[in-house]
């Protein structure tokens, strides 16, 4: 472990730029490899071994972090915002629907029931792999529609 520390350290800094973070993965590096130990195939290289066992901890670090990011957490003195949206809000929110069913207005009808606007249509015989596969074409469409009318 004294000889690896330094290898998987450095391999954990090249992504995990906070230097107490790489610490942190690189010690449940090792925490993992001693917990599994008893697992591990001698046919096959340590090494290997040991670097995929990083790069899973990366990988999960990173997700961890990705998550924390998505859900700031409120302030202790800050009070919860309102709810209800500003005047601002509700214009701009008409204005993207009132542009989204234009360009909505350009597809058929059988691209709008695709998509879940208007009429359902009567293709109950589809597999879902199918219905998938024209709701992304009808998706497609619908981009198309819309880089044309507004760019």
């Amino acid at each position: 472990m004294t000889e690896l520390w330094p290898v998987i350290l450095a391999f954990v800094r090249k992504t995990v730029r906070e230097v107490a973070d790489a610490e942190d993965v690189a010690q449940e590096v090792f925490v993992k490899v001693a917990s599994r130990i008893a697992d591990y195939d001698r046919s096959r290289d340590g090494l290997t071994w040991v670097y995929a066992i990083a790069a899973f901890e990366v990988r999960t670090h990173l997700r961890r972090l990705q998550r924390r990011r998505e859900v700031p957490p409120l302030a202790e003195d800050s009070e919860p915002t309102d709810p209800m949206p500003s005047p601002v809000d509700l214009m701009i929110d008409q204005e993207i629907s009132r542009t989204l069913m234009g360009a909505l207005g350009e597809l058929s009808d059988a691209d709008r029931a695709l998509l879940g606007i208007g009429e359902r249509g009567s293709d109950t015989g589809l597999t879902g792999t199918a219905i998938r596969k024209r709701r992304q074409r009808a998706l497609g469409r619908l981009r198309t529609v819309w880089s044309k009318l507004y760019g």
